[in-house]
């Protein structure tokens, strides 16, 4: 897939599945907006990749929030292409067993 100069949003993008999305599409010539609650990892995962990657400190679950991160994007890198919703907690548990579900 062609990212080169793409403009992308990732939620979650401080660690994990997130993280490893910006690392490929900065890689890949991209632009990249963090949106993560991890202020310190997000900070520095911004600043490893360099200046094609921003980090903006967003609670997916408000809307201001996310209203303020597009701002950031936009105002950073004058568009949005692309989203990629990376953000959620997980909690391990047993979901099968000997019984099924």
């Amino acid at each position: 897939m062609k990212i080169n100069e793409t403009v992308a949003i990732v939620t979650g993008g401080a660690s994990g599945l997130g993280e490893a999305t910006v690392r490929n599409f900065a890689a890949g010539g991209a632009k990249v907006a963090i949106f993560d609650m991890n202020v310190a990892r997000g900070e520095q995962v911004a600043a490893e990749l360099g200046d094609n990657v921003i980090f903006h400190k967003v609670d997916v679950t408000s809307e201001d929030a996310v209203k303020e991160g597009i701002a950031a994007a936009t105002d950073a890198f004058g568009r949005i292409d692309a989203c990629v919703n990376c953000a959620g907690i997980g909690y391990a548990m047993k979901t099968m067993g000997k019984e099924g579900p």
